[in-house]
């Protein structure tokens, strides 16, 4: 998502080198996860003209998915992308006992003070509003009498901003919505609001 004049771009659970972990606990996932979502977010902030990138959370998934592939996909990524990229620290994040050079992190990132970029959304307070991942929210609509759509959404509740992970290997966590809930999905180059009558 984009934040003020379109300069900062943020999106949240990446979760690099995830397929490399489960297959380094033997289970054969396919590889090309890190890559593809490295491309994915370069021409991203390309396409954006993004001056500055905010992940917020879980740039990784575990330190068993750290591999010299992801090493050498995420420096090129980081060279080509020429952009200053702070990590807010996530859950998964945390497990990472040495983080690329380059690469700044904190556990929130404070804009003004009406906007703190977090991971968990338990951790926001206060009226200010907040921007955070860790759910993977993803809503449910259905399209017929047994069957319905999954899409990842963008999810708003009590001043939190919770965004859709980004991550190409990361599933999804169908939302169970609450009173006064917004809920907001990516189609092609539009951000479109789901009625809560549409929600299954």
């Amino acid at each position: 998502m984009w934040i003020g004049d379109g300069k900062l771009l943020v999106v949240a659970d990446v979760h690099l080198g995830k397929s490399a972990a489960f297959r380094a606990r033997g289970l054969p996932v396919p590889e090309g996860d890190t890559a593809r979502d490295c491309k994915r977010l370069l021409d991203l902030a390309h396409k954006c003209g993004a001056e500055q990138l905010v992940i917020a959370g879980d740039l990784f998934h575990a330190p068993s998915g750290i591999d010299s592939e992801l090493e050498t996909t995420l420096a090129g990524f980081l060279g080509e992308i020429a952009i200053p990229l702070t990590l807010v620290v996530g859950n998964h994040d945390v497990k990472i006992r040495r983080l690329p050079a380059g690469l700044k992190s904190l556990p929130h990132l404070d804009l003004g003070e009406s906007l703190r970029i977090i991971h968990d959304p338990a951790h926001a307070s206060g009226e200010r509003l907040h921007i955070s991942g860790h759910w993977h929210p993803v809503v449910r609509i259905p399209d017929g009498r047994r069957t319905s759509l999954r899409l990842p959404c963008f999810l708003y509740r009590n001043h939190t901003l919770v965004l859709p992970a980004f991550g190409s290997f990361t599933g999804g966590a169908i939302l169970s919505a609450e009173p006064d809930d917004r809920v907001f999905v990516a189609l092609r180059d539009e951000i479109v609001e789901i009625p809560a009558a549409m929600i299954s």
